[in-house]
């Protein structure tokens, strides 16, 4: 999902209002980087803190091969993890939501509370089979339905007299801006909202001839439920666009339904954090999709390019952080601040927790993608 889906980035034509107000009322930041174009990689970067080339997932894991995964197996088992830190520390730990970097059926990296679902790639937002601490079922419903109300369940049940901390990674399926997910008209309950919506913060303009030398080289992948024409058909298909929109405004509800249940159970002390794994081109330059729906053009120039600086879409709460944490979220911004004026573009900005040591001598130079140019 890219910044630019959202009011609080200049759309005037999404509808996200409780995603807006948690930026007016926390920090909302206008630059930053993601590790890799894809989602399986960010998604292991963002638990562990390491590279692509570190923790060995350089892109997206295709579910259609499950199959010959080890049992139980995990991308990043190997690897510390947030999680699993936290947890030592005292923190209860729940995942509610898509993994994608492992076996969804058991708990991973020091989750201890575990809601998922079996699949990566999103097929459909309703009648998912649905994982909750080992068990399966049906969800018929909408699928950001089922994550938000499992996080207000979670939250509801938590003692805020308790001197136990929480961190709950809650990771939606949508917008998901891929068939067969959202080819067609939206049936949810925002889709009459954009039935006349012009779309016109989606740029009209004809593809880009390497769009088409991608597809010509992947074409032979579709099938399970991946339609690779979708790339090239997607930035003009109207129904589509405006199914896409709807389903953001579906994750911006659920945002809403999580920030009433800390309210309602006085967690005032936590932070949140609304980000995404990586960004989206949505049509401009000719191109639709991942870093990867760019390749090769992406690593020449930002195919998300438009004059302006595009950010990953952020926000922070001014609340305190963890009652574990030393450094205040000011004091680590103005670090990072500094020392990200100081690298070159194609210098990896060093982890949290590294700032001001020499860890940027001990490794080599990495390409950094901006999340926003994907």
């Amino acid at each position: 999902m890219p910044a630019e889906l959202l009011g609080c980035y200049g759309n005037d034509e999404i509808h996200t209002p409780h995603i807006d107000n948690l930026a007016q009322g926390g920090i909302q930041f206008d630059e930053a980087y993601c590790p890799n174009a894809m989602c399986s990689p960010c998604r292991a970067s963002a638990l562990t803190g390491l590279m692509p080339s570190q923790h060995g997932v350089h892109t997206w894991l295709d579910d259609r091969v499950m199959h010959r995964w080890p049992e139980k197996w995990g991308a990043i088992a190997e690897f510390n993890s947030l999680p699993k830190t936290l947890k030592v520390h005292g923190y209860r730990t729940a995942l509610i939501g898509k993994y994608h970097i492992g076996d969804p059926a058991v708990a991973q990296d020091g989750f201890e509370h575990w809601i998922s679902f079996p699949h990566g790639h999103t097929l459909n937002f309703y009648n998912n089979t649905v994982i909750e601490n080992g068990c399966t079922d049906t969800y018929a419903g909408h699928s950001v339905d089922y994550f938000t109300g499992k996080a207000v369940e979670y939250l509801d049940r938590y003692d805020a007299g308790a001197d136990t901390p929480f961190f709950m990674f809650l990771t939606y399926n949508a917008p998901y801006g891929h068939w067969p997910a959202c080819k067609g008209p939206s049936d949810n309950r925002f889709a009459s909202q954009y039935e006349q919506t012009p779309m016109h913060s989606v740029p009209r303009r004809g593809l880009n001839k390497k769009t088409i030398d991608l597809y010509e080289l992947q074409k032979h992948l579709s099938g399970g439920g991946l339609d690779f024409g979708a790339l090239l058909r997607i930035p003009n298909d109207l129904t589509t666009l405006r199914n896409y929109f709807s389903q953001m405004s579906m994750v911006d509800d659920g945002v809403g339904q999580v920030l009433s249940a800390l309210t309602r159970n006085y967690l005032d002390n936590t932070l949140v954090i609304y980000t995404a794994d990586h960004g989206f081109s949505l049509g401009h330059n000719g191109f639709w999709g991942h870093g990867q729906a760019c390749w090769p053009s992406s690593p020449h120039h930002a195919s998300f390019n438009n004059g302006k600086a595009r950010p990953w879409s952020v926000v922070l709460t001014s609340l305190p952080l963890f009652s574990t944490t030393s450094v205040s979220i000011q004091s680590w911004m103005d670090q990072r601040r500094r020392h990200a004026a100081s690298c070159r573009c194609s210098r990896m900005i060093p982890p949290p927790g590294r700032i001001g040591s020499s860890w940027s001598k001990k490794r080599p130079e990495l390409y950094a993608h901006r999340s926003g140019s994907t």
